[in-house]
């Protein structure tokens, strides 16, 4: 037969090795309550919390799936769109390019036909004759009667 004595009660300071009755924490307060006596930094606070993971529910993974494939169909659409816009944007430069081309070889035909060579001639056929520079004095004389 074994037989056991009873264990020794071992009492650490006054309070047994638990925390003072006026420093435990109350409702409250979420400080210990050391009545401005001792600082509260260094001591070891009970804590009843335990940090988790957020969790994530399906749902919440189907609405974050479903949001995210919205934003991408719209991202795309975007993309399709802003291809078809600058390819209408290149056709009309393209377009007004060439009609610009066509102006300015009209423009030098025309000035071509009323340029000063083509009037000289035209004035030499029909009778004209060159004045020269256009810094000669005239004098008018008087009609004998």
């Amino acid at each position: 037969m074994i037989v056991k004595s009873p264990p020794i009660a071992q009492k650490n300071g006054i309070s047994g090795g638990k925390i003072a009755r006026n420093k435990r924490r109350t409702i409250t307060t979420k400080k210990l309550n050391t009545g401005g006596s001792a600082p509260s930094h260094g001591r070891r606070t009970p804590t009843d919390k335990k940090t988790k993971l957020p969790a994530f529910t399906p749902w919440k993974v189907v609405l974050a799936s479903f949001l995210i494939g919205i934003c991408g169909i719209l991202y795309i659409a975007h993309v399709f769109n802003t291809q078809q816009t600058l390819t209408e944007v290149n056709q009309l430069e393209n377009e007004f390019n060439k009609a610009q081309r066509h102006y300015h070889q009209t423009r030098l035909e025309y000035d071509r036909i009323t340029g000063p060579q083509q009037i000289y001639r035209i004035a030499r056929q029909q009778g004209f004759v060159n004045a020269g520079p256009a810094d000669q004095i005239i004098y008018i004389q008087a009609e004998a009667k």
